[in-house]
């Protein structure tokens, strides 16, 4: 999937925190065996060790905040809600379906395309043919 990394969708919340805490949840839990032979049995354990910030980027679960924000203050470690006039402009509608949205993100290795070398990652709202949210999708650079 092109340079971004990381590419996932999710059954639309309101709460883009809370989709991205089940995320996380989910790809720990897909892992876990690889994580309980190194002696960490919960994601919550994974955080608190310390090491992810010792090994290589580990996709979603070296993000743990969404923002909202200008394009160029988010952290490391968040992920920034795309939204509005940025929809747009990435999308080239406001309401982007999966195909559109994935399209973008695999064009990413262009350089163009967020989290523009800042924060980890972003979000957005993919919409159904009826033009409702009907999912999100996560994607970013892991760890960067």
């Amino acid at each position: 999937m092109g340079a971004s990394g990381w590419l996932y969708f999710t059954p639309f919340q309101p709460s883009e925190q809370a989709a991205l805490d089940g995320l996380r949840e989910e790809v720990f839990s897909r892992d876990a065996e690889y994580y309980r032979d190194e002696g960490v049995g919960t994601l919550g354990a994974l955080m608190e060790s310390g090491w992810l910030e010792e090994e290589a980027a580990h996709s979603v679960l070296d993000v743990d905040r969404v923002v909202r924000c200008d394009s160029d203050t988010e952290e490391h470690g968040d992920v920034r809600v795309v939204e509005g006039p940025e929809v747009i402009e990435l999308f080239g509608t406001a309401t982007p379906s999966r195909e559109v949205v994935r399209q973008a993100v695999e064009r990413a290795g262009d350089g163009w395309f967020p989290p523009f070398g800042r924060g980890s990652g972003c979000c957005t709202i993919v919409h159904g043919d009826d033009g409702r949210p009907v999912e999100l999708c996560f994607w970013g650079s892991t760890g960067d």
